[in-house]
């Protein structure tokens, strides 16, 4: 690929980031990254100022997307839409530091294997939106860099070689699934210090392998010994469930089709991977299917199954010098817009769904229960967020508190006993409470 052809690959992979940009821009415009263990994240940090800490193995990922909000609320940023937008800002932070790393790992070399962090983003992360704030979605992007690293045809320099163990150290806390691209990496790693008989490659990939066994490591531990029994029962069960995930199944399907007929150069392979998305359509056209909380969210199971595939299809590619041409150019951009189209529409099921509870939380007062409501055993929210929800849309008075179902395993608060966000909120004066800090509505 000559330089001219190298730009241009540059430009239009960057311009297919920037349409999958435009679908996480829209989720976070209509607080989609609320869901699930987002609101909890949320205001846990306007609670306590501080990152999240839940889980060990976990907290790089929170460092990685919690700072600017932390930033907001250390300034004394009080508005809960301003300090929602931060919180986003901070999600959407780890993909432009993931891609702009994938661009500076491939200088000087093919930009084919960019379509990849591409490829799982719109099959493993928008196929899991419904936990936009979880940290395997950070995995899943920090993963390529630290590939593309290692896929380096010449000997890394110094610069990469910092760069390459301060992403694998940061890979190493991030989610608990970074054990199966982490086996990838020591492969590499291995093979590396085989090709590259020098002192400087032996330095910077040997401590590259130790750095990635380490990962693995600490990943088995706490996938053995979780901090929560029940995420650990929750996510054994994600697995099969994901394979209800229609879109993911088909996202999945074109990616191993269209690397095979990249590998193969086989036009007619690559032009058949776009079936699987004609099927999907078809099938959505007669099925009333939407992807519901329950199915998004088990959907990070792919952070196990399809990114490992995905990080070999890449080596493959890479291995056999493959190059996109027009017609796979076509093709892949196809799929992306496609994908993300997709996604933008069915953002509307979470629109409607946060519509109804801003209605409840506006028209009501006092204490409300989620059974007495429209809301009870919706498929768009999850049965221990709906407090918590209520009242960071009910900024800035409260005049209604959603409760949560009851009998849940789990809840963050029971509002009932306890009222959180005083610094933020004001409450109506149902609430009856003998705490002087809380502010009442006027």
């Amino acid at each position: 690929m000559s330089v001219s052809e190298k730009k241009v690959a540059t430009y239009v992979f960057s311009l297919l980031f920037v349409v999958i940009s435009c679908s996480l821009l829209n989720s976070f415009s209509i607080d989609k990254h609320f869901a699930a263990d987002g609101v909890n994240y949320f205001c846990n940090i306007l609670e306590c100022s501080a990152v999240v800490h839940w889980g060990w193995s976990r907290l790089f990922a929170h460092y990685l997307t919690q700072w600017p909000l932390l930033i907001a609320v250390k300034a004394g940023v009080a508005n809960m839409a301003t300090l929602s937008k931060f919180f986003s800002a901070g999600i959407y932070f780890p993909y432009v530091l993931s891609f702009a790393l994938c661009i500076y790992a491939l200088r000087k070399e093919s930009k084919t294997l960019l379509c990849f962090p591409l490829m799982s983003m719109v099959a493993i992360n928008l196929q899991s939106d419904y936990l936009l704030a979880c940290e395997h979605q950070v995995m899943v992007t920090m993963s390529w860099p630290i590939l593309f690293l290692l896929l380096r045809r010449k000997r890394l320099t110094w610069r990469d070689g910092l760069l390459l163990w301060t992403s694998v150290l940061l890979f190493s806390r991030l989610y608990e699934t970074a054990v199966a691209p982490a086996v990838i990496f020591i492969f590499l790693c291995v093979m590396r210090l085989r090709t590259f008989r020098h002192k400087q490659e032996a330095i910077l990939s040997g401590i590259s392998l130790v750095l990635s066994i380490a990962v693995v490591v600490i990943s088995v531990f706490f996938i053995v010994d979780p901090t929560s029994a029940a995420n650990k029962a929750s996510f054994v069960t994600a697995i099969p469930c994901s394979l209800t995930n229609f879109g993911a199944l088909a996202a999945g399907c074109f990616c191993l089709l269209f690397t095979g007929g990249v590998v193969l150069r086989k036009r007619v392979v690559i032009v058949s991977a776009a079936l699987p998305l004609l099927i999907y359509v078809l099938f959505r056209t007669f099925v009333n299917y939407h992807l519901s909380a329950n199915v998004s969210g088990a959907s990070r199971s792919l952070s196990l199954t399809l990114l490992p595939v995905l990080l070999l299809c890449a080596i493959m590619v890479w291995y056999f010098k493959s190059e996109l041409d027009n017609t796979s150019i076509l093709i892949f951009t196809a799929f992306i817009v496609f994908m993300t189209a997709i996604n933008i529409y069915d953002s509307n099921d979470w629109r409607k769904f946060a519509a109804q509870v801003k209605q409840i939380v506006e028209t009501q007062r006092g204490y409300v229960s989620i059974e007495d409501t429209v809301l009870n055993k919706n498929s768009f929210g999850n049965n221990w967020t709906n407090t918590e929800l209520g009242l960071v849309w009910s900024a800035p008075c409260v005049r209604a508190i959603l409760l949560n179902p009851s009998g849940i395993f789990w809840q963050p608060f029971d509002p009932r006993n306890k009222l959180v966000l005083k610094q933020y909120l004001k409450y109506d004066a149902c609430f009856k409470t003998t705490d002087k800090s809380i502010s009442t509505c006027n």
